[in-house]
């Protein structure tokens, strides 16, 4: 009180405190257990997966160099790994091709993204799936099937960390790369191209930084030049011999020279 004038104190409001979702601000105990957990559950799956899963139609291989490539996962087992995970595929931007096919516009390439939610709809992983329709004689409703199901394969080897063991679907890919270089536009990348860089991006020896910058790529969608210049890079240069149609290798690329260290 101040001259007979009762003088209110101003009231100190607190700040709200905004909760971090940063997992290493968790409590220690919390964050060990949950490590603990997920690595019990991971264990689990990956028993479940050798199990399960069939050889030749949920995953399988190619060779490459004389040797098979990383196991690659088919539809089939990606559909089951999904159910047994309670995971639902949706297509995001499905609907705006459909709408495109209605109305008559020309499509000459399809990038489909999938997303895949649980129960409660909260989408837990994504992928995506390219497929130029040139490839399958303009026939629009196979190029949406087969987008989609990259971006299936995509989405599943994301959400359930399993590109140690498979990488995207490569049953019909071709790793060679032609040594004459495609001209300066903004013509999308092959089918081939795109499923390729998928596979390079999962690989184990591609770097974490050379795998961000293809996802990046991949993310946007890459045009020919850009495919063939990462391409180029990592799988050298290739020249198809005119009498027997097969590739020969002109040029290794860096992945085959980091091959020796892998193997030794």
């Amino acid at each position: 009180m101040k001259n007979g004038i009762m003088i209110k104190k101003p009231v100190e409001q607190s700040l709200p405190q905004v909760q971090s979702t940063n997992p290493l601000d968790m409590p220690t105990q919390d964050f060990q257990a949950g490590l603990e957990r997920r690595k019990a559950n991971r264990r689990v799956l990956m028993d479940w997966i050798k199990s399960a899963l069939i050889k030749d139609q949920d995953y399988g291989s190619i060779q490459i160099n004389g040797r098979p490539s990383k196991a690659s996962l088919f539809k089939p087992g990606a559909e089951k790994i999904c159910g047994m995970l309670g995971i639902i595929p949706t297509f995001p931007n499905l609907h705006l091709y459909e709408e495109m096919a209605l109305s008559g516009k020309e499509i000459k390439t399809i990038i489909l993204k999938c997303e895949l939610t649980n129960s409660d709809g909260k989408v837990i992983a994504s992928g995506i799936g390219a497929r130029q329709v040139g490839q399958d004689n303009g026939d629009i409703n196979k190029s949406l099937k087969m987008s989609s199901k990259s971006a299936h394969i995509d989405a599943t080897l994301r959400a359930a960390g399993l590109s140690e063991i498979f990488t995207q679907d490569i049953e019909d890919m071709n790793l060679a790369v032609e040594n004459i270089k495609p001209e300066p536009s903004n013509e999308k990348c092959t089918n081939k191209q795109f499923t390729t860089m998928l596979w390079l991006r999962d690989h184990m020896l591609v770097t974490e930084n050379e795998q961000n910058r293809i996802s990046e790529l991949l993310d946007k969608g890459p045009t020919r030049e850009e495919a063939f210049s990462i391409l180029e890079y990592f799988l050298g240069k290739s020249r198809r011999d005119t009498e027997s149609g097969r590739w020969i290798k002109e040029e290794e690329g860096v992945l085959a020279q980091r091959e020796p260290d892998e193997l030794s």
